[in-house]
């Protein structure tokens, strides 16, 4: 008999084999249903001819450090490599490998170069919980082609990839980060996250205090108190033209407004929007910047934008734009929405037979043989099947009988079919029933 000591060294057992705190497994079917969301992503990039590269999970922190402006210096996680003893970093972004495999490894190909990926980067989250983090991301990035004709096409991409994986309600906030940029460029360094936190929220009377407390003057206090009110669709930037008559400012929106003007002509006009007071990753950021937003999960599904800088520090200067994926949220978003994530067209079956039944398993490799997923359990009669198919997410029970074949569809109104014939007869008609019978089945999303 087991006691509460022996319980509680039970749960401190399982506590000791978990995951680090932030971290977390992908069972099943989740993680097949993440696989399939991941590889829909990446055909989508690929559609647009976006080569994928995979790269190292870690790099010298000096590799890294390079290009990382958008992360947090206290997310990074760095370790000493123990056969070199450099330093070295868990990725915390994949676009400054992106960056290194270019101006290291294909150098020599003519631009532009299109390349697309998928990954987990991992990120340390700072404040009280001080926990790790990992982000699931796919993203592409297009390097050697400049202007409004690569930061359109790098929207595009993202707005094919929402219709290939099903979104259905998602818009695209654009903003020129050039113009938040002359807008702080009287704020105190130090003052400037505030700042762009209050200016993230459109907190006029928080940015206000912020820039008084830093002893910004009045007059350049206007420009970012202005910008937060900037925000609605492509008549924003005329407002902002009538707002700041500078001429880098004009040629900004310029730049902006042919960004939104090759958008609205492939198609994507209703699904656009514009917050020139989004002055995120300005740090990093040289142009038009893109946020991608969807119902579920309150954050965005995804980022991007024009990062010019990044390529010259790797050796290899050259302008770039790009855009990645937070697969989690998206996944949120997908399942906020009622989308199957799965991606299973057909069911799968449980095959309840004795190990030494031949004609079990011809059945079994035909069903295979038809694309079909099929896995044999030895257990005696279809209860045992209906058990581990419930736990195992399998559709259809198929169980051997003294004549014949009983087929039982699992969850729903647990539909049965009593089945027999000769092979082939037995195949077509075991898939005609289990195809209507999945037809009405709702499978439901991976939590």
């Amino acid at each position: 008999m087991t006691g509460p000591d022996d319980r509680g060294e039970g749960v401190a057992s399982r506590l000791a084999l978990a995951p680090p705190k932030g971290m977390r497994d992908l069972l099943p079917p989740a993680s097949t249903a993440r696989a399939r969301l991941r590889e829909k992503l990446v055909h989508a990039f690929r559609l647009f001819g976006y080569e994928r590269v995979t790269t190292p999970p870690f790099e010298h922190a000096e590799v890294l450090e390079r290009g990382i402006e958008t992360v947090d210096p206290r997310e990074l996680m760095r370790f000493v490599e123990p056969d070199t003893g450099e330093v070295a970093l868990l990725r915390p972004d994949l676009t400054p490998q992106i960056a290194r495999i270019i101006a290291t490894r294909l150098a020599n190909r003519p631009p532009p170069w299109r390349l697309c990926y998928e990954g987990t980067v991992i990120r340390r989250r700072h404040g009280r919980a001080r926990q790790q983090r990992q982000i699931f991301q796919a993203g592409v990035e297009c390097v050697g082609l400049e202007g409004p004709r690569a930061d359109a096409e790098v929207v595009r991409v993202a707005a094919t990839a929402c219709a290939r994986v099903g979104l259905p309600e998602h818009h695209f906030e654009l903003a020129q980060v050039r113009l938040g940029q002359a807008a702080l460029a009287a704020v105190p360094e130090a003052a400037r996250p505030l700042a762009q936190e209050a200016m993230s929220r459109k907190d006029g009377f928080a940015l206000e205090g912020v820039l008084r407390n830093a002893g910004v003057p009045a007059r350049a206090r206007r420009a970012p108190l202005k910008l937060i009110e900037l925000f609605g669709d492509r008549q924003t930037i005329g407002r902002a033209r009538r707002a700041f008559r500078d001429a880098a400012s004009q040629e900004a929106l310029d730049e902006l407004e042919a960004v939104v003007d090759r958008l609205e002509g492939a198609g994507l006009g209703e699904r656009l929007g514009i917050d020139l007071g989004e002055v995120r990753g300005q740090a990093y950021y040289t142009g038009v910047s893109v946020t991608l937003l969807a119902p579920g999960p309150g954050a965005a599904i995804g980022t991007g934008g024009r990062y010019d800088r990044l390529l010259g520090r790797f050796g290899a200067p050259a302008p770039a734009t790009g855009f990645a994926f937070d697969v989690d949220n998206l996944e949120w978003a997908l399942r906020h929405a009622g989308v199957e994530t799965t991606g299973r067209t057909n069911p799968r079956f449980v095959l309840v037979a004795a190990d030494a039944d031949l004609e079990a398993e011809a059945l079994a490799r035909a069903l295979r043989a038809k694309g079909y997923a099929t896995s044999r359990v030895f257990g005696p009669g279809t209860d045992a099947g209906i058990a581990y198919a419930k736990a195992w997410d399998y559709d259809i029970v198929i169980a051997r009988e003294r004549r014949g074949w009983q087929a039982t569809r699992v969850g729903g109104d647990a539909a049965s079919a009593h089945l027999e014939g000769g092979d082939a007869e037995l195949l077509g008609r075991l898939l005609e029933w289990a195809d209507a019978a999945h037809a009405t089945k709702e499978l439901a999303c991976p939590q």
